[in-house]
This record gives structure tokens, C-alpha cells and sequence, in this order.
């Protein structure tokens, strides 16, 4: 095992004891774990090439993704689309197709080198909001709580639903890219979705009737139940790829029809908690090798200002525009709608996607522009992340602030 990853479990320890200190500074738990993976890479000077081109690594790292997938679908309050389909379906069916399609059309104007498939890859990159880099958003009491609602709901859903884009587009990277190839490329994407939707969609709702079945009969605990649901996207991750289909998607399937066919009486909020603590441990993990991942970058050398310039609009015109578009004629106040426009962290769904397109385009048997195109994915998701994480933690709080003065206005008038 490497002394890195050593380090790596020593410094997460340390910040998940402090995590109450850490809270009271206003600070966010991810934020601690970039800046920790930045100085320990930094200070022992470690070489991550080798260790991120492990195939282990990358089943690790799609089996944290799969996690995370699972608990953000089971995650969402009030229902499937926490009481608001509506606004969810903007969202999700028409800001969040028309956010890839920009970032996709930007790229061609700003990184006009870059292929197609690899462009699409970036967006599916840089298009799925987190919450985890501004968890205080959640808790904010200031801000209204249909508007935290609906954030919790979008950043529950959108990288499940970016992950099947995703799979096509590196199929793509990975063919020629011929009319046959492409093809080829798009037919495998699509059956590895499908294959994997059905995977998941028999774990989740198997699952779900399962554990009715035994809590109906008092044949289980609270602590077997826990275990249960932490199994389910393991379950469902391994049986799709055993399948030659795609892990992660069908974990997140799993999730949404797990949630969907499940209700109180089967599992309650307490038997969630085991699969949201490893998430939130995976989570960490994922957070101190971004850090690491930073510092690898910074030593090799800072790209062009095309590239900034696309991160750039990635945080801003790339999620505002399209999410304030497919706004327009609900039933949000004007506020509501520019807040949740506005606020769009990115956080481990961009990592996690980054660091599998890099190692996946960087080791194709292609020219060297794919292999240029696996160092630009990695530069555009650690400048969106980043930017993202400095940003969304300096914003959250004036949004909270920005309520507040405005019902203190109402209360006097």
C-alpha cells in the first residue's frame, strides 16, 4: 500500500474528529480535505500517475461513484422528486440537457483541437452540481426551504442522469472515429445503459420488497437493515459489471427504484444513515485526492487561458442561463429562481467522472491529441471544482444573508 494513501487515512481521521471545530469555523469538511491533499502530495512529492493508472483504482473509484449515486437518489425528501415534479422536471429534462449542449458548443468555439466525443465528455464533467463543497446551504434556515428542497433534489439526480452521456461519450473516445466506429461506439453506450438499467431496477425494487418482506415478520434489526441498504448499490454495481454493462448507472437506478418502491413502514431515515456515513467517508476520499490531484497539475504547468476561460463560463453563463431559461413560468418567485440559478456547486460527481475519463483517454491507443485531450479533462475539472469550492463557500453565505435583510424589509413594511 502506498505511503500516500497511509498519510491520506491518518489526515481523514484527523478531520472527521474535528469535524464539530470544523463546522463552527464555517469551513467546509471537503475544503479541509483538498487543502490536506494539496500539502501532504506537495511535501512527500508524490507521483500519482502510477497509482491513478491502476485498474484497481479505477474499479475503487467507480464503486465510490456507485455509492454516491445510490444515496443521493435515496436522499431526497418528500417523495421521488421531493415534492416538486414539476420544477424538477425544468430542471433535470430541460436546464440540464441544455447546460451539456452549451458547455458542448463552447468548447468547439474555445477548444476548437478537441474532438467531439471528448468535448462531451468535459460537459458531463463540469454540468453536475454537488451540494457536499456548501452542505450549509441545507441547513441555512434563512433561505426558504422549498429552495433548499429543490438544489437537494437537482444535485440527487443530475449526475445519474449525466452518467449514461457519460458512458457513450468515452465509448466514443475509444473508437475510431469512423462512421462505423461511431456507431459501433453509440450502440454499446446505449445496450451498457440499458443492461445496467435493468440491473438496477431488479436490485432496487427486489431490494425494497425484500426488506418489507422481513421487517413485516420482525425477521431483521435496525443494524441488519443498515447493512442491507449499504450491499444494495454493491449488489448492483457488481452485477452489471459482471454483465459487461456499466457499474454506476446501474447503482443509480438502484437508488431511484429503491426509493420509489420502498416506503416508512420498510426502512426508516435511521436505516439510511450506514449508507450516507460511507458515502460521506468515500466522499473524503475522493476530496484529499482532488487535493492531490491539484498539486500534480500546478508541477506540470498551467494550461491556456482557452481552457480558464471555459471554466469560467462553466460557473457561471453554462449553469445560469439554461437553468434560468427552463424557470421561466413557474410558480418561483424571481429571487427563488436567481438563487437556485445561481447556486451550482460542483464536487465528487466532476472529480470522480474527471479522473475516469483522464485515465480512460489518456491510456487509448490513439494519437497524442487524445493524449493532450486526457490532460485538458483533468485541467477543466480541477479549475471547476476548485473555482466551485472557493466560490459556492463565499456565495452560500450572502445568499443566507441576502434573505434575511429582505424578510427583515417585509417585517417593516
Amino acid at each position: 500500500m502506498s505511503f500516500f494513501i497511509v498519510v491520506g487515512l491518518f489526515v481523514g481521521v484527523i478531520v472527521t474528529v474535528t469535524s464539530g471545530l470544523i463546522a463552527r469555523l464555517r469551513l467546509a469538511g471537503p475544503l479541509a480535505m483538498v487543502i490536506a491533499g494539496i500539502g501532504v502530495s506537495a511535501l512527500m512529492d508524490e507521483d500519482l500517475t502510477n497509482l491513478l493508472y491502476e485498474q484497481s483504482t479505477e474499479r475503487a473509484v467507480e464503486l465510490i461513484l456507485a455509492l454516491l449515486l445510490f444515496v443521493d437518489a435515496t436522499e431526497v425528501k418528500k417523495g421521488l422528486f421531493g415534492g416538486e415534479p414539476a420544477v424538477a422536471a425544468r430542471l433535470l429534462l430541460i436546464a440540464l440537457p441544455l447546460s451539456v449542449l452549451s458547455a458542448v458548443t463552447l468548447g468547439i468555439f474555445l477548444l476548437p483541437a478537441t474532438s467531439l466525443a471528448v468535448l462531451v465528455v468535459i460537459a458531463c464533467v463540469v454540468v453536475p452540481t454537488d451540494l457536499a463543497p456548501a452542505a450549509q446551504l441545507l441547513h441555512d434556515r434563512r433561505i426558504p426551504a422549498r429552495v433548499r428542497r429543490i438544489l437537494n433534489v437537482e444535485s440527487g439526480y443530475n449526475d445519474g442522469i449525466v452518467a449514461p452521456i457519460f458512458v457513450v461519450a468515452l465509448a466514443l473516445v475509444d473508437h475510431n472515429y469512423s462512421e462505423d466506429g461511431v456507431w459501433n461506439a453509440i450502440a454499446d453506450g446505449v445496450e451498457s445503459t440499458l443492461i445496467a438499467g435493468a440491473v438496477g431496477i431488479a436490485v432496487g425494487f427486489g431490494g425494497a420488497r425484500l426488506a418489507r418482506w422481513a421487517k413485516d415478520r420482525a425477521l431483521t434489526t435496525s443494524q441488519g437493515m443498515r447493512i442491507a441498504v449499504v450491499l444494495l448499490p454493491v449488489l448492483a454495481y457488481s452485477g452489471a459489471t459482471v454483465s459487461s454493462a456499466n457499474g454506476f448507472i446501474a447503482a443509480f437506478v438502484c437508488g431511484v427504484t429503491f426509493h420509489a418502491a420502498r416506503n416508512a413502514k420498510t426502512i426508516d431515515a435511521s436505516e439510511l444513515e450506514l449508507a450516507e456515513d460511507v458515502a460521506t467517508l468515500s466522499s473524503m476520499a475522493m476530496w484529499f485526492l482532488f487535493g492531490a490531484t491539484v498539486s500534480y497539475l500546478v508541477a506540470i504547468g498551467l494550461p491556456g487561458w482557452q481552457e480558464f476561460a471555459f471554466v469560467l463560463a462553466a460557473l457561471t453563463i453554462i449553469r445560469v442561463v439554461p437553468v434560468a431559461l427552463s424557470l421561466i413560468g413557474s410558480d418561483l418567485p424571481r429571487p427563488d429562481r436567481q438563487t437556485i440559478a445561481l447556486l451550482g456547486p460542483r464536487g465528487t460527481a466532476s472529480i470522480v467522472f474527471g479522473l475516469l475519463a483522464w485515465r480512460r483517454v489518456t491510456t487509448t491507443d490513439a494519437s497524442d491529441v487524445e493524449l493532450d485531450a486526457g490532460s485538458l479533462v483533468l485541467y477543466v475539472m480541477v479549475a471547476t471544482v476548485l473555482g466551485s469550492v472557493l466560490v459556492h463557500g463565499f456565495t452560500a453565505e450572502r445568499f443566507g444573508a441576502r434573505y434575511a435583510r429582505r424578510a427583515r424589509d417585509v417585517e417593516k413594511n
